[in-house]
């Protein structure tokens, strides 16, 4: 499920389908079928656990541009992170990167992050 996570640019939408994931996989841990009406919250009750996936991800993110910024062999991955890229974009919204997500997720600024 999290295989290349840390590379991952996540949309709202993208957080919902994760959350979904994980709830079905609670729900198959208890055996729930799909037509019996359990709330989600006392899935989570019965196994005395919390959603932890999409916080896990946002780690796991940290924990990879920690990395390439940290790597002074590497300039090219450290450009990319840092989205100091050469050229013009195309027309319309701006696409969302990995550092915009993390931004946002953790609430800090990219010089917070890079500290």
């Amino acid at each position: 499920m999290m295989y290349g996570c840390e590379a991952w640019s996540q949309k709202k939408d993208d957080d919902k389908r994760i959350e979904a994931a994980e709830m079905w996989f609670y729900r198959r841990i208890l055996r729930v079928k799909w037509t019996d009406k359990r709330t989600n919250e006392s899935v989570l009750k019965e196994l005395k656990t919390e959603r932890t996936l999409l916080n896990l991800i946002n780690a796991r993110k940290l924990k990879y541009v920690g990395h390439a910024l940290r790597n002074h062999r590497r300039s090219l991955m450290k450009t990319v992170c840092e989205g100091r890229l050469d050229g013009r974009r195309r027309k319309g919204r701006p696409p969302i990167s990995l550092i915009t997500n993390l931004t946002t997720a953790c609430g800090l600024s990219l010089h917070q992050i890079v500290q």
